[in-house]
């Protein structure tokens, strides 16, 4: 309960930093799908800056709220920090359960690395980060389906990825809002880890005081990452930061140096950049 009041707490401020961000980098709209909600954004970097990594990330949102285009200053972050970023939309619950949203999160992410290929660009170092229901999605798309292997690291900023580990009630409403009634499994990583799944390296960021996915939901993760010798690394936001929102979303408007979320997920991002294509296992950060 105290992670979830400090969460509403943090949104109003979280809003206004949102709206007042500088921006700087337009990013071009092309759809994959015939529904409004099945397009990407492709933000990029300036030749100078371009680390040669490209990053899918995938917006949060509780499955039945939220877009690229309001996320927007999430990939003119990490365009501005040297990253070619691609921003799949998806169809929004209730109108559509799962699995609409992995499938459309599939079609997108291949869509918009064909579009960068098609512009000459090398999409072997390609990584996955999603913030909360996103990372959710990410996991999904990176661990199981038709991409699984493909991407360099997968970075989960509050991702849900079970459902059963005693979750707070918000998941659990927004939990039988995704299914409806369809198989809970398979909307759940957590679940669907196994000897098969890639050793595609993993950075969790999950905050203690999470009030709307719970802790235990990202610590079970990491536990079972390792126990099937996947390299991952978990990184918890500093106290007075580890609300849901403040994290998953928040760190991207906050300085580099004043935000631990932030500069883990940068680090993290600048090895993968300097280490190319093959998986390697990730320092503690």
């Amino acid at each position: 309960m105290k992670g979830l009041i400090q969460d509403l707490a943090s949104f109003p401020a979280l809003v206004w930093k949102m709206f007042r961000y500088p921006g700087g980098v337009t990013p071009r709209k092309l759809p994959y799908g015939p529904d409004p909600a099945q397009y990407f954004l492709d933000f990029a970097p300036t030749p100078e800056k371009d680390r040669g990594l490209v990053v899918v990330y995938l917006h949060g949102g509780g499955w039945d709220k939220g877009s690229p285009a309001f996320f927007t200053f999430i990939g003119q972050r990490l365009a501005r920090e040297g990253y070619r970023c691609v921003m799949p939309g998806y169809r929004l619950v209730p109108k559509y359960r799962f699995p609409a949203q992995i499938e459309d999160v599939t079609a997108g992410t291949k869509a918009a690395l064909r579009h960068l290929e098609k512009q000459g660009m090398d999409t072997a170092r390609t990584v996955v980060v999603g913030s909360s229901a996103g990372g959710q999605l990410g996991a999904l798309l990176c661990y199981t389906g038709e991409l699984a292997g493909r991407f360099v690291g997968f970075a989960g900023l509050g991702g849900p990825y079970r459902f059963d580990l005693d979750p707070p009630l918000s998941l659990n409403v927004l939990g039988a809002r995704l299914l409806d009634g369809g198989d809970p499994v398979t909307a759940q990583p957590g679940l669907l880890l196994d000897r098969q799944s890639p050793k595609t390296p993993m950075l969790l960021i999950h905050g203690l005081e999470d009030g709307v996915v719970g802790f235990p939901c990202g610590m079970d993760f990491y536990r079972r990452a390792l126990s099937l010798n996947i390299p991952a690394t978990l990184y918890l936001p500093e106290t007075g930061k580890d609300s849901h929102s403040d994290y998953v979303v928040g760190c991207f408007l906050e300085k580099r140096e004043t935000c631990g979320t932030l500069n883990a997920l940068l680090t993290w991002l600048e090895g993968l950049a300097e280490r190319g294509p093959e998986p390697f296992v990730p320092e503690t950060v």
